[in-house]
């Protein structure tokens, strides 16, 4: 018995050290503004969202190629590095009760919107960080894992002693402006065979499978916005001509006729860029990312059309 007391006394010894620390991540990784894109994201939504009246939604593209101060209105840039149209959807109807003045919502459709789901590629973690930070669920994540409550786990040890250092502050994340853009102001090595192995990244995350289903899905986001009298606008933002020549043109006609389709059905308005000749190679961070300057010639562009219809 003595023996049993002294090692629940070194076990007791040994764990309260590790609690103590658990908790400590926990509570800074829940409670800091800068920690991720994902918390930057919210606390500057949530600041805003009584005046917010034109919502940005998408992955990168518009997240990078978007910026709220060239617009008329009065918009905030909700879009996300791979955010899918799944979460596009979910994101806005979570705070869509919140946002009384909202009046155009845009939703950026990429060559490979059609593809997949988070939870199938290897960026799959950051299904967690959606219910961690928004209390988003993909329906397929697991009931009983221990990144669905430990946001230590979700953002892994080491990056968590890496930001500990920092305060906490992540510094992509400390990039993110009060309307949600995030510009690039450098431009990476863009060529025919950067963009080749960028579209076979995109081609070989392809699950056919899921296209009916984020078709479905992206539908009844757009009757829920024309319901409210919401005006929806599809945006395709440009890519270099060494990222287009290697997409598939079957499944760009098949995009373009689905969002055509949608847009007659529904009354929204769709506006391509993806081979826009008004972008020169200046315009890209990229072989498929605009950097600072065309981001800002794509943004007074929509706005122009926007202001108009």
């Amino acid at each position: 018995m003595q023996d049993l007391k002294k090692i629940f006394s070194k076990l007791i010894v040994f764990f309260i050290p590790i609690t103590i620390c658990f908790v400590y991540f926990e509570y800074h990784l829940r409670t800091k503004h800068f920690v991720s894109s994902y918390a930057t994201k919210k606390y500057f939504l949530e600041q805003q969202l009584d005046s917010i009246e034109t919502l940005v939604l998408g992955s990168s593209q518009t997240f990078n190629g978007i910026n709220p101060a060239c617009f008329t209105s009065k918009t905030f840039n909700l879009a996300n590095v791979s955010q899918t149209i799944y979460y596009d959807k979910r994101l806005t109807l979570t705070y869509l009760s919140k946002l009384p003045k909202l009046k155009t919502v845009i939703i950026n459709i990429s060559y490979f919107s059609f593809f997949y789901q988070l939870f199938d590629i290897k960026e799959s973690w950051r299904d967690y960080y959606y219910l961690q930070h928004f209390g988003i669920k993909y329906y397929q994540l697991p009931s009983f894992c221990i990144e669905n409550y430990a946001a230590f786990s979700v953002y892994k040890p080491l990056h968590c002693f890496k930001l500990s250092f920092n305060k906490f502050d992540d510094i992509n994340a400390k990039e993110i402006l009060q309307n949600g853009y995030q510009p690039k102001f450098v431009q990476e090595a863009i060529s025919d065979s950067l963009g080749l192995i960028r579209v076979k990244i995109h081609d070989a995350e392809n699950f056919a499978i899921r296209t009916k289903e984020i078709e479905s899905d992206l539908e009844t986001f757009v009757k829920e916005l024309n319901d409210k009298k919401i005006k929806i606008v599809f945006l395709t933002t440009p890519v270099t001509p060494n990222y287009s020549k290697f997409c598939n043109k079957i499944i760009i006609d098949k995009n373009t006729t689905f969002i055509t389709t949608l847009c007659k059905k529904y009354s929204a308005i769709y506006l391509n860029f993806f081979e826009d000749k008004r972008f020169v190679l200046n315009d890209f961070s990229d072989n498929d990312h605009l950097k600072n300057n065309g981001a800002n010639k794509l943004s007074s562009l929509i706005n122009d059309t926007l202001t108009k219809n």
